[in-house]
Formats: structure tokens, C-alpha cells, sequence
């Protein structure tokens, strides 16, 4: 158990160190911190409109997390993919 714990850890500063992870963070922050693309995205959760989603699609900063957002989905598919091989070694045949 004790080396499971230990593998998860591994893992966990693993992920805090990658690339990807790190440039999501960052993102997000920015995001956060500009009023204008924060003013948008709430006005949208209230009055969703095509013409407001094209808007905040066309921020640059906006397009680069979701970039971003596509590069830690296909990251979590990858860890999911090789716990199930993982897991499947661990199966009786």
C-alpha cells in the first residue's frame, strides 16, 4: 500500500511540473484577471447569445485556454488509459 501511496505522490508532482498543467494555470489566471473576457463570460451565464459566444471565442486569450483546456483532456485520457492497462495486468486470466 505503502508503495501505491507513493507512486500516487510521484505522479501528482509529476503532473504539477508538466507543461501542459502549467500553462492551464497560468491561463486561468489571466482569464481571472481581465475584467473585460470576465464581464463577457458572466454576461453570457445570464443572456447566453451567439453573438456574445463569438465574442469571447475571438478573445486570443480565450482561444489559447481552450487550447490549453484540449491539451489536459487529451493528458487525462492518457492517464486513464494506462491505468486500465495497469489495472488489466493485475486481472486473473
Amino acid at each position: 500500500m505503502e508503495k501505491l501511496i507513493e507512486k500516487v505522490e510521484n505522479l501528482k508532482e509529476a503532473l504539477d511540473e508538466d507543461n501542459r498543467v502549467l500553462a492551464i494555470k497560468k491561463l486561468n489566471n489571466q482569464i481571472k484577471n481581465n475584467p473585460d473576457l470576465q464581464n463577457k463570460i458572466n454576461e453570457y451565464k445570464i443572456h447566453p447569445s451567439e453573438e456574445l459566444k463569438k465574442e469571447i471565442y475571438d478573445i486570443v486569450l480565450y482561444k489559447n485556454y481552450k487550447k490549453a483546456e484540449t491539451e489536459i483532456n487529451i493528458l487525462i485520457m492518457e492517464i486513464n488509459k494506462k491505468l486500465k492497462e495497469i489495472s488489466k495486468k493485475g486481472q486473473c486470466n
